[in-house]
């Protein structure tokens, strides 16, 4: 094991990405580097997730494993039964959990452990962390441990909580970070849609559906990318419409909405995905969020994009005008502007 030294995990990585609105994948490998000193492990992936949906909108590996994410979204979307699935994890407090410690030293009671990271990979543990900030999921982690290494302890858990609420803020910061932007994607030249049998094969596309895959991060090992194959074997799962959100590498936001469809033959049916841009005003509310607005600091925030002046605020919901003044002075220093039209500048609703 190496010697971490006197800092802290937590300390580590905070010294590492400070206050700075890091990209994604500079994020990922910073987390990756202050972890390895403190819980050391063979494989390591950082998603995010989409904080209403709660699937998979990005995801970084420490390497490749030679499949695309077919088996991954099945295990971890397909079933609401297994152990240690990150939306189960995400509710814990604190947001952590391994597979050997949640199952007494018998892993193999995991599906996804047994036939996905043991008989894929060789894998004999795994850490799960989410990353939640006001009761939202925006990412995970997922550590993985190969023969020979010793499984998880419940130190390693909680060296890896410590950085939970950290990561989760700077995930936050990177979605919105400046340079990027919330303009909606640029109609595509048709609708864009797809379909996928049983297998999750594409067997049908529009034009404008394979550019919005390759917008993704297009095809990996033969798959279609980690989002959609989520939002797919959620639609799977439920039997009903399901949608997510996930961004570009340009900042600007998909939406994916997916169903099955009726009349397919055989088992499962077969699923259909629907790629649009996302509103401004959903999007609005999400970067709200994103800047750590309370919820209420969010009402205020929302009346005042939609041109409603402080007397209307005030009446609507039912606070004083100088108690909203006490929220717009909050808003105003999260969010980093000075005024009403600053603000508006920035986060501006359809």
């Amino acid at each position: 094991m190496p010697v971490t030294g006197w800092m802290s995990l937590h300390d580590r990585l905070r010294e590492r990405i400070g206050g700075d609105a890091l990209d994604l994948p500079t994020l990922a490998n910073e987390v990756y580097a202050a972890v390895a000193r403190h819980v050391p492990h063979d494989f390591a992936c950082l998603a995010t997730t989409d904080p209403a949906s709660g699937v998979v909108t990005w995801a970084s590996k420490t390497r490749d494993l030679g499949i695309g994410d077919e088996e991954f979204a099945a295990a971890e979307y397909g079933s609401t039964s297994d152990i240690n699935r990150f939306e189960e994890i995400a509710r814990r407090r604190p947001p952590v959990g391994a597979i050997h410690l949640d199952t007494d030293g018998h892993p193999e009671i995991s599906y996804r452990h047994r036939e996905f990271m043991q008989r894929r990979f060789g894998f004999t543990d795994e850490l799960r962390a989410a990353f939640v900030s006001r009761g939202a999921c925006w990412g995970a982690l997922g550590l993985a441990r190969a023969d020979g290494d010793p499984p998880y302890t419940q130190a390693d858990l909680d060296q890896v909580a410590t950085i939970c609420d950290l990561v989760a803020v700077a995930i936050q910061r990177s979605l919105f970070r400046p340079g990027t932007t919330t303009d909606p994607v640029p109609a595509p030249a048709g609708p864009s849609v797809l379909i996928v049998d049983a297998t999750n094969r594409l067997t049908h596309a529009t034009p404008a559906a394979r550019a919005a895959i390759a917008d993704l991060g297009g095809f990996d090992h033969g798959s279609l990318p980690a989002n959609v194959l989520a939002v797919i074997a959620t639609t799977r799962l439920r039997q009903e419409p399901f949608q997510s959100r996930t961004q570009l590498e340009n900042g600007r936001w998909l939406s994916l909405r997916a169903a099955p469809l009726e009349g397919t033959t055989g088992g499962s049916p077969d699923i259909v995905v629907t790629l649009e841009p996302t509103p401004r005003s959903v999007l609005s509310r999400l970067a709200l969020a994103a800047h750590g607005l309370t919820s209420r600091e969010e009402d205020v925030a929302v009346l005042v994009l939609q041109g409603v002046d402080t007397k209307g605020i005030a009446q609507s919901l039912h606070l004083s005008s100088h108690t909203v003044q006490d929220h717009l002075k909050m808003i105003f220093t999260k969010l980093g502007v000075s005024s009403r039209r600053e603000m508006t500048a920035r986060l501006t609703l359809d």
